[in-house]
């Protein structure tokens, strides 16, 4: 199966307390097809864009393979810890992970993943974690007219406007 993941996300104090806001926007491919969905949650305090390349994970076992073929209408949990990187060349570890209930118990199904040579800019504090309810694209991967998501000028664009390294995250 290979992985293409695209996240955008923001968090901040509310001035003069220690609550966080934020808000997130990822689109994952799966095999070439795309999946999409936005959080008010990301777990961490920070700006990221972070665009993967295409991963391959390998084949999964039947039940993986089932599940996250089509993550349309499903509640996905990702975790992605990305080193710091401004501009282009990061790497990050993503997993993503669904609960199925087995004999009336809850199971925890994962792909995991490291995901190099990333494109954009990590400036979080710790770890994401959130979940979510995928929605499905209208085109697949394929469709697009390129496999990078988001251009350099626009990662320009990004990195100029992003605040700066201590202003949205505690040192």
């Amino acid at each position: 199966m290979k992985i293409k993941l695209l996240l955008f996300g923001e968090a901040v104090n509310i001035p003069h307390t220690s609550i966080g806001l934020g808000v997130g926007l990822i689109s994952v491919w799966m095999d070439g097809r795309g999946f999409t969905s936005a959080s008010n949650d990301l777990g961490a305090l920070g700006y990221i864009l972070l665009e993967t390349q295409e991963v391959d994970v390998g084949d999964l076992d039947d039940e993986r393979q089932r599940l996250f073929s089509n993550l349309h209408g499903q509640v996905v949990t990702f975790g992605i810890k990305p080193n710091l990187f401004v501009r282009s060349g990061g790497i990050a570890r993503i997993t993503m992970s669904m609960a199925v209930n087995q004999a009336g118990r809850l199971s925890d199904k994962k792909i995991e993943f490291m995901a190099e040579d990333c494109t954009g800019i990590s400036l979080v504090t710790n770890a994401l974690a959130f979940s979510t309810t995928m929605l499905q694209l209208e085109r697949r991967l394929a469709d697009l007219e390129s496999t990078t998501i988001v251009s350099e000028d626009g990662v320009d664009a990004i990195a100029s406007a992003a605040p700066p390294g201590g202003s949205s995250a505690p040192a």
